[in-house]
């Protein structure tokens, strides 16, 4: 029953002799036939004597009568009170321990009042308090502060108690909700945002306990503040920095394939180095939710994203220290259909192995529940258990009351979860990504009548979008992340647009470690870039989540009332790069770096003039020019301008007096660059990562090293593949493609046009020999890091390699090594150096090259940096967050003179390569040493470099082959569209990504 709503006939509970033994699970849990319900038997009577004698009395009562009713009736109910206490006092034996722990006694009687209440559009009050924030000072519970350690990774400072008012001043104040206001100041008091406008005194920020000594004033000179990061979709804590199995926790599949009963707060570790992560990149709430390995896979939480000094996972979470009064606590749930659950093994004759055994799983789990929740509806010993607590809560108070209960809540444990899901007090969040999967989840919830939050992932939403819409259905996506797998290889860019336009409200989450929360931001802002409002985007990382999450009333805005959870931005956060300078979570500061002048804006203000059709089209031609360039960035300290004449596929003059032949194309203002030169992404090997049809597939070490094992013998181009467009329409013209390999050596690589149809895909047949060192090279050829050392020393010294080895050493081909570990890197420079110079050492990956960047550049060899690593693998814990205290590693590694190019992990990453490159360098620096030649050597001239490849790859020259891209502005950063990409005598004018 709800709290206002007062219960007819009060029931006592009278405890029997012996306590009712319990029964067992699945079964209900009535009050034994010996415990009975004492009725307030004395009500009828006391009515009686209230009501009769104004039923009998025909005459106006004189004030003497009144008089010796009242007394009469004083004494009526006194003799009532004593015989009812003596009653009570003989009747109920108080235990030495109760039935009930009092969170368990405050979850059922929560029960209770849900029974009684409507699943209906849920409207919050007004907020008058931060109960986290009460309940922490009530406690003496202090966040805790993440810093950064000696090595620039994130580590952990002293905790930071409950904070004292905050004045925010000369703000550009991002809401949430797509406003923007300029030059305001915020008041934070209390763990909410108090006061919004423009020049507050003070006194504005003054609140009952502190005085104006007491307020710490920013003047954060016209930075913008925002609400924190709302992520909706996070395994953080399940899944602990740095990846050991040991702390792999997310999903529960021993169980079978419905594990509904599953909390994942019973796995939660608040001791994972991610959290701190995290909130530095201004994540501030995160929904944690059970994987999806099951088809349902239990209940999630949402915290904020600060450790405390408890070390508990309790004092974390967005519910906490809530009462009634501050509105509904929702529980949140994880359910997954499609390819995660069916795909598992299950043993001998056990579903699902298809999405029929799914859909049937489900329903039958879910008529389960149902059958629940029709019992508890009409069943007699429920209402009296109910009614019964609420009796003696009012007599007795909550924490004394539950001494006298003689029964728990009559309920099935093991369906608790959906039985709550079906009265609506749980927000669902189904991991489904295709049209037919998301249609059988909307059959099952008009059969079984409960609401659908989001579905996540959902690459495929936007085909069923009106549909979604109507359904008040929010879709949680990636912006661009995709084929991975069969049922993300329909997703689009332009499904945010898509989906938005239908009236459906969007988020973007991380599916952390999946992506790294850290950037979250990140994916608003390649939503952006692929033509979404940044309006939009930005709420779809703010105030949508906390909404959609059940919080909107709270979180993901900045308004009066509001908790304060806000970000200060070092740029405005769409823009590449974007970091907070501070996080603040409940009104305490919980991540800070020193106030820098802000970078120069990478914005576009005015953009060219478009100078081709907006349509897409492909032609091919003799002879063109590409006029009217404000810059070409031809080579390394080398920037022109003016025009670009192509003749039989080859550049015939560069600058300002060429001649315009051919089809003309002006630029209008625009800028050029190479074409990029992506490396370690599979194009033309792979397709889909998950499906080995589309794969080259793995050789074996023995047969790398044999000679049998070539990169150009696997590839496989056209066929609108989308690997491949993904590349070549994002500005990738040529891809360094390595071998997927198996251990110790992958094979030889090769060089691929990403815009090929055929057989003339291939530009240098090799281009190197690939190896790996560490932990995911362990394989029974070198089963052991040592052994793989080993087994390398005894190749390079045998003398008797032969074939592509003998071209290695050589010199004639690279030796490219993917290392990780600094140890690692030291030990590996030491086993080469005999062999170098003459041998030519690449080392890929290189998540802790930095710390050894003198060494790297005393021994002359190159570093293949991964983009934005992290530090989920033991090797890779030696990880540079960006956006982290002092040089990013790119710069440490350019400072000491080390050659550096940039790479990408995933596939899919590989139409984002130009946003890696110049985040890594321009969008994270931290002084004026790399600039936008930087960024556009880390992905063109020097990766050619690096891989001694010709032909006018990299690089723009008169007499090379012609391959480049024109930019209409920029081209750093977010806002400028290519153009036009130019392959030798092939032009595509406006390409666009889908």
């Amino acid at each position: 029953m709800s709290n206002n709503a007062p219960a007819p006939h009060r029931r006592v509970v009278v405890r029997s002799p012996s306590p009712a033994r319990r029964q067992p699970r699945g079964t209900f849990f009535p009050p034994p036939p010996s415990s009975v319900v004492l009725q307030h038997q004395h009500a009828p009577v006391l009515s009686a004597a209230l009501v009769q004698p104004h039923a009998v009395v025909r005459e106006r009562p004189t004030a003497s009568t009144i008089s010796e009713y009242l007394v009469a009736v004083t004494a009526l109910i006194a003799l009532l009170l004593a015989v009812d206490a003596f009653v009570l006092d003989r009747a109920i034996s108080i235990p030495q321990t109760p039935i009930l722990s009092t969170r368990a006694f405050a979850e059922s009687l929560e029960a209770c009042r849900a029974r009684n209440s409507k699943a209906v559009e849920h409207t919050e009050p007004e907020r008058a308090r931060n109960p986290r924030f009460t309940a922490a000072r009530a406690a003496n519970v202090s966040l805790i502060a993440p810093a950064f350690d000696a090595f620039n990774r994130i580590s952990h400072a002293d905790s930071v108690a409950p904070s004292n008012p905050l004045l925010i001043k000369h703000a550009t104040v991002w809401n949430g909700v797509g406003a923007r206001l300029y030059d305001m100041d915020l008041a934070i008091a209390n763990g909410q945002i108090a006061k919004i406008g423009k020049k507050l005194a003070t006194s504005d920020a003054v609140f009952a306990g502190f005085s104006a000594a007491d307020i710490t004033v920013w003047d954060v000179d016209g930075r913008v503040v925002s609400p924190g990061i709302v992520d909706m979709h996070s395994h953080v804590g399940l899944f602990s920095v740095p990846g050991f199995s040991g702390e792999s926790d997310v999903n529960e599949e021993e169980g079978g394939p419905i594990v509904s009963q599953m909390r994942a707060i019973d796995s939660f570790n608040p001791l994972d180095k991610s959290i701190d992560l995290i909130a530095s990149g201004g994540v501030t709430t995160s929904l944690v939710i059970p994987g999806s390995g099951t088809l349902m896979g239990g209940e999630g939480f949402a915290i904020k994203m600060a450790r405390t000094t408890s070390n508990s996972v309790d004092n974390m979470l967005l519910n906490h220290g809530m009462k009634g009064s501050d509105g509904k606590k929702w529980r949140w749930m994880k359910m997954a259909c499609g390819e995660n659950p069916k795909s598992d093994d299950w043993g001998p004759g056990v579903m699902p192995d298809s999405r029929m055994g799914s859909g049937w799983l489900i329903r039958e789990r879910l008529n389960d529940a149902k059958t629940v929740l029709k019992s508890q509806a009409t069943i007699l010993t429920l209402d009296d258990w109910c009614a019964t607590s609420e009796s003696l809560v009012d007599i007795y108070g909550q924490n004394s009351a539950r001494w006298k209960i003689t029964s728990e809540y009559p309920r099935n444990i093991e369906l608790e979860s959906l039985v709550a899901l079906l009265r609506g007090d749980v927000l669902l969040q189904i991991h489904c990504y295709q049209v037919n999967d998301i249609d059988m989840m909307l059959r099952n919830k008009h059969e079984f009548e409960f609401n659908i939050t989001a579905f996540h992932h959902a690459t495929e939403a936007h085909l069923v979008a009106a549909k979604l819409a109507a359904e008040n259905i929010s879709v949680a996506l990636f912006a661009d992340h995709s084929i991975y797998k069969r049922e993300a290889y329909k997703h689009s860019v332009n499904a945010g647009q898509i989906l938005k336009d239908a009236g459906v409200k969007v988020a973007y989450k991380s599916d952390h470690p999946v992506l790294n929360a850290q950037n979250l931001i990140y994916e608003a802002q390649k939503a952006v870039q692929y033509g979404l409002d940044e309006d939009t985007a930005f709420s779809a990382v703010t105030s949508v989540p906390a909404e959609r999450i059940g919080a909107g009333n709270r979180i993901g805005r900045i308004a009066p009332g509001y908790d304060a959870d806000i970000v200060v931005w070092d740029r405005p956060p769409l823009e590449l790069g974007a970091h907070p300078l501070r996080v603040v979570i409940d009104g305490s500061v919980v991540f800070s770096l020193p106030w820098v002048a802000p970078p120069h804006s990478s914005k576009v203000d005015e953009k060219s003039e478009v100078a081709f059709d907006l349509r897409e089209r492909s032609l091919k031609t003799d002879v063109y020019t590409v006029t009217n360039i404000t810059k070409i960035f031809a080579d390394e300290n080398k920037i022109l301008a003016g025009s670009i004449t192509v003749e039989s596929g080859k550049i015939a003059c560069i600058g300002v007096n060429c001649p315009l032949k051919g089809e003309i194309f002006n630029a209008r203002q625009g800028v050029v660059i190479p074409g990029l030169i992506s490396t370690m992404v599979p194009v033309g090997l792979q397709e889909i990562g998950q499906e080995p049809s589309t794969q080259d597939g793995a050789g074996g070490t023995a047969d790398a090293i044999a000679g049998f094992v070539l990169a150009k013998d696997g590839i496989r181009v056209g066929g609108n593949g989308k690997l491949q467009e993904f590349a070549y329409r994002s500005g990738v013209l040529t891809a360094i493609v390595a071998p997927k390999g198996r251990g110790l050596a992958k094979g030889v690589g090769t060089a691929i046009r990403t815009g090929a149809e055929c057989w003339d895909a291939i530009v240098v047949p090799e281009t190197g020999f690939f190896m790996e060192l560490g932990h995911k090279a362990k394989e029974p050829y070198a089963n052991s890091i040592s052994t793989q050392y080993a087994r390398l020393r005894n190749l390079l010294k045998s003398g008797k390699a032969e074939g592509h080895l003998a071209s290695v050493l050589a010199g004639e081909q690279p030796l490219v090594v993917t290392v990780h570990d600094p140890s690692d890197i030291t030990k590996l420079l030491l086993l080469t150096e005999p062999y170098r110079p003459t041998l030519k050492l690449v080392i890929s990956g290189g998540s802790g090259a930095w710390l050894v960047a003198d060494e790297i550049a005393r021994a002359r060899v190159p570093v293949l940096l991964l983009g934005r690593c992290q530090p989920y693998d033991w090797e890779q814990r030696w990880c540079k967050p960006v956006g982290s205290a002092g040089p990013s590693s790119y710069e440490v590694l350019k400072s000491a003179g080390v050659n550096v190019a940039i790479s990408v992990y995933y596939a899919d990453q590989i139409r984002d390569l130009w946003f890696e490159g110049a985040w890594m360098t321009v969008g994270d620096a931290k002084d004026a040493t790399v600039d936008a030649s930087d960024a556009v050597a880390s992905v063109t001239w020097r990766v050619a470099d690096i891989f001694g490849i010709g032909k006018g790859i990299g690089r723009i020259a008169e007499g090379k082959g012609a391959n480049f891209v024109v930019f209409d502005g920029g081209p750093v950063g977010f806002g400028h569209r290519i153009r036009l990409l130019a392959d030798g005598e092939s032009v595509v004018a406006e390409p666009r990504q889908e």
